[in-house]
């Protein structure tokens, strides 16, 4: 992905988690005699796949449509007071959140790398530190050990904290923000036009959404200072009934990437979102190349990131973070339409820093990968090097994992008591606390984070869905009728 050659057949050398080369033909090389050799035949090797946008906490719950609503919303301050809202969304995130915060972990990065994500963006903050084999976006130090390489915000910025950020991206940092995101005229084009005022449309901003911006408003975004817009499609749809003028974003040359978003309006990974990026590019005459659209979950975020991080991701070059995805090809056609058409039965191996994480049980075992369970997704069985959250030096088993979770859903009030209890367990910040989750979106009567139940007694937490597109899924996204059914043909790429 490092420049427009086509696919060829060759070899991706890594040590230490990170590549050391990338060589054309069979040829050995220096310094690798003793290497474990994985052969994954015709399959594609690709960087790592990046989900640029995510509210990870909100994973366990299914699509969202607020009963009796066919009109669009007008922007994210609008939904969030819907009558449905915080019983459907916030209180169930919360309450995983809080008695099951490491089986919440495992499925969001089990069901993230099942479609190929090596890296994430919009992680909870938490009581305490914690770890992840999905590469953290959000807390990524890149072997510097600073935290303040990248900000983010749900929130929105305005006056000194808004001018704080821009004078942190004029020192370097990136800056993740969910910026103008709702219908074009709404009321929250004033995150962009803000922004543009203090000067803050800059190399290393990184706007999420910002489907409210007309085209007369990315004229303001100058080419000299182009960063990155992250599209998310589907939520748009689902939301708003528009989604982001992508020909004029990338007019400014500002590099477009997509984020899957999160249960309750997004796909299930940035397979799903890749297709249908492809449908709204067909639907809307944009031209968008097959290339184009694979480019938005590797090269395009990897470029945007290591503008903070000083380390290439998102492309297979020497020294870059050795996270690697490979996938079989789909159907027919050009090797980036393959890539753009495959689902999760085609992938076939997921490598993270270096280490194999999830792929199928055969190249699991051919590249000597860390303990690990195993599951079938797609009709093909894996297996999955997660660390158990009691015993690192061992796997978690995803019966175990889904066990804890269904717990919770089955029965919210013994959860919220049990965890309660845990958290009253010695200091409940610090780095020996027990995990204590915080989901990042604010409902209607907090800013910032979700808050507890008003009425514990009445939670109810629907049904875990699954981490692959299904007929489920398909069925919620059928129902949902503010899209006007302009989403229906992602079912037909899941078929075959």
């Amino acid at each position: 992905m490092d420049d427009a050659s086509a696919p060829f057949d060759g070899r991706v050398w890594v040590r230490d988690g990170r590549v050391v080369d990338v060589t054309k033909g069979a040829k050995g090389k220096v310094g690798f005699s003793d290497a474990v050799v994985v052969d994954v035949g015709g399959a594609f090797v690709l960087p790592g796949f990046i989900d640029m946008h995510n509210h990870l906490a909100y994973n366990l719950l299914p699509l969202w449509s607020e009963p009796g609503r066919t009109e669009p919303w007008l922007h994210n301050k609008h939904w969030t007071g819907a009558g449905t809202y915080t019983e459907s969304i916030t209180e169930p995130a919360w309450v995983y959140a809080k008695a099951a915060p490491e089986a919440l972990l495992a499925y969001v990065q089990v069901r993230e790398m099942a479609g190929g994500a090596t890296a994430a963006q919009g992680w909870p903050t938490a009581n305490r530190g914690y770890g992840t084999i999905v590469r953290n976006i959000d807390s990524e130090a890149a072997g510097t050990g600073r935290d303040d390489l990248i900000f983010t915000s749900v929130v929105t910025k305005t006056g000194d904290a808004l001018a704080n950020r821009v004078r942190d991206m004029d020192a370097g940092a990136g800056f993740i923000y969910h910026c103008a995101e709702g219908q074009r005229g709404s009321r929250v084009l004033r995150d962009y036009t803000d922004l543009a005022a203090d000067d803050g449309l800059l190399s290393t901003f990184i706007g999420i959404h910002c489907c409210a911006v007309d085209a007369a408003n990315w004229q303001r975004w100058g080419q000299n200072t182009a960063g990155g817009v992250v599209w998310s499609p589907t939520s748009n749809m689902l939301l708003y009934n528009q989604t982001t003028l992508i020909p004029d974003v990338r007019s400014r040359g500002v590099r477009v990437c997509l984020g899957s978003d999160w249960g309750p309006s997004g796909t299930k990974n940035v397979l799903g979102e890749m297709k249908v990026a492809r449908i709204m590019s067909d639907a809307f005459t944009w031209g968008l190349s097959d290339r184009d659209i694979v480019e938005m979950v590797t090269v395009n975020p990897g470029i945007l990131l290591e503008r903070c991080w000083n380390v290439p991701i998102g492309r297979l070059v020497p020294g870059a973070f050795a996270d690697i995805t490979v996938l079989r090809g789909h159907g027919r056609g050009t090797p980036w339409t393959r890539i753009l058409a495959g689902t999760e039965r085609d992938i076939a191996l997921v490598v993270i820093d270096g280490t194999a994480r999830y792929g199928d049980a055969t190249l699991m075992t051919a590249v000597a990968a860390p303990p690990s369970f195993t599951m079938t997704v797609g009709g093909r069985r894996r297996r999955v090097a997660l660390p158990s959250a009691t015993d690192p030096a061992n796997a978690w088993t995803w019966t175990d994992i889904m066990a804890t979770l269904r717990k919770v859903q089955r029965n919210p009030q013994a959860a919220m008591t049990k965890a309660s209890a845990r958290a009253s367990t010695g200091s409940r910040f610090g780095p020996t606390a027990e995990l204590e989750l915080f989901p990042d979106m604010p409902d209607s009567r907090l800013s910032g984070r979700a808050g507890p139940p008003k009425h514990p007694e009445l939670v109810r937490i629907p049904t875990i869905p699954s981490i692959e597109h299904d007929a489920g899924y398909f069925r919620a996204l059928a129902r949902a009728p503010i899209h006007q059914g302009a989403l229906n043909p992602l079912r037909g790429w899941f078929r075959s």
